[in-house]
This record gives C-alpha cells, sequence and structure tokens, in this order.
C-alpha cells in the first residue's frame, strides 16, 4: 500500500515539476538576454533605412513620443515614433507573428494551416503575439504589440521607453474578438503600435525555442528529482 501511495505520489511531483519547468521557460526573458545591450537609435539614423532595420531596436531621446490620443492620430505609418506608458492591458488575443509558417507540416506528409488568431494563454510556442492596450500618459488607451520582455516589465509596475515602433493596421479578427474590451476602455482602434523586431526574431526563433525547452527540461529532471526523493525519505520507501 505505501509503495502504491509512493508512485502516485512521485507522478504527481514529475508533473508539478513539468508544470514549473514550463512556467520558468515561457516566463525567462530569453531573448533580451540573447540580444544583450543594444546602442539607442535616434532619428537621424533612420533616414534612408528601411522600417525593419530599426522597429524594435532601443529608442534614443529624439525619437518623437506618443503622450496623448490627438498625436496618435496624427501618426503616419511610415514614422518612427516610441511610448512610455502609464499602464497595459492584455487582451489575452493575438495573430499569429509574421516570421511563423502559416503551415503545420503532418508526420504522415500533407500540411495543416495554422489559425490566424488565438488565445495566447495556449500559445506554449511563442507564435503568436499578444494585443494589448497601453495607457498613455493623457489617460487614454491604444493598441499594442509588444516585446514579451517588455509587457511583463510594465505588468510588474516598471517604468520604460518601449522599443522604437510605428502604427500599423489592426488585425480585424483579433478586433472582432477584443471589441467588448475596446468600448469599455474607449480604445483607439484605427492603429496598432508595433515595436517587434521581427528580423531578428526570425533569424533567431529556432534558437530561443531550443534554449526555452532547454530550460523546461532542465528544471523539471532537477526538480523531479528531488521532490521524488523527498517523497520517498517521508514515506521511507526502500527500492
Amino acid at each position: 500500500m505505501k509503495k502504491k501511495l509512493a508512485k502516485a505520489l512521485e507522478f504527481i511531483a514529475v508533473v508539478a515539476a513539468l508544470v514549473c519547468g514550463v512556467l520558468v521557460g515561457r516566463n525567462i526573458g530569453v531573448e533580451s538576454i540573447l540580444r544583450g545591450k543594444e546602442e539607442p537609435v535616434t532619428l537621424a539614423m533612420t533616414e534612408g533605412g528601411l522600417p525593419e532595420d530599426y522597429i524594435g531596436m532601443p529608442a534614443a531621446d529624439d525619437i518623437p513620443r506618443i503622450e496623448d490620443a490627438a498625436s496618435w492620430e496624427d501618426t503616419w505609418q511610415t514614422s518612427y515614433v516610441t511610448i512610455e506608458p502609464e499602464a497595459i492591458i492584455g487582451t489575452g488575443i493575438g495573430p499569429r507573428h509574421p516570421w511563423v509558417d502559416p503551415y503545420i507540416r503532418r508526420r504522415r506528409g500533407g500540411q495543416k494551416k495554422r489559425p490566424e488568431v488565438t488565445r495566447t494563454a495556449l500559445d506554449i510556442l511563442d507564435e503568436y503575439g499578444e494585443y494589448f492596450l497601453l495607457k498613455l500618459p493623457d489617460q487614454s488607451y491604444i493598441l499594442a504589440q509588444i516585446p514579451v520582455d517588455d509587457a511583463k516589465k510594465l505588468k510588474a509596475g516598471k517604468d520604460l521607453t518601449l522599443p522604437i515602433g510605428r502604427k500599423t493596421a489592426a488585425h480585424r479578427q483579433v478586433l472582432a474578438n477584443i471589441s467588448d474590451l475596446c468600448r469599455e476602455y474607449n480604445v483607439n482602434t484605427e492603429g496598432v503600435f508595433y515595436c517587434i523586431n521581427d528580423k531578428w526574431n526570425e533569424s533567431h526563433n529556432f534558437m530561443v525555442l531550443l534554449i526555452r525547452i532547454g530550460v523546461v527540461f532542465l528544471i523539471t529532471i532537477a526538480l523531479g528529482t528531488i521532490l521524488i526523493v523527498i517523497v520517498d525519505k517521508i514515506l521511507k520507501v526502500d527500492d
């Protein structure tokens, strides 16, 4: 009887270790660690360059700040801007990242199309970019897609200047899913502030995934072993 109880508790311990590993793997700032400290980009540096060369890069002091609804409405899609948000609200909904393959290859051949939009709580592999509501200094809200690490910092109450971004068109399917929330906060939905570095993510996506999987594996093995040893010690189970 004692051995059966020990086996059941050991199984629970392994599952608990796996859950902890997944949580840590998802929340660790792998992207920030890999990118390290980058030089802020000035407005002069952006002249003559392509948008993908600077979107998602640190913003220097001369990059225009969006501080109110009026300045956001007047922002052109070709303009480089940044935001210093007062607060952030997650919507839990996001479209597929542009660097993620729209099709999943099946083992037995053929392909399956990935959903265009999903609930980000179910997005274990970080293939979708959640839409957030950012609170501007004038207390108005706008839609934004920002790096995961920056979203975590804002949720923790930290003050920060977001990377360089620009206004892009809002995803209609996402808007259909968050329409009630947008009405509640009187959100400006004419565009989305996008400050994710697609170029960097596309070239480092596989490496980031491998690191996250490695973190999950190591934590699961280490924590699972510790918990199993504790269970055996408490129940005094002999091999």
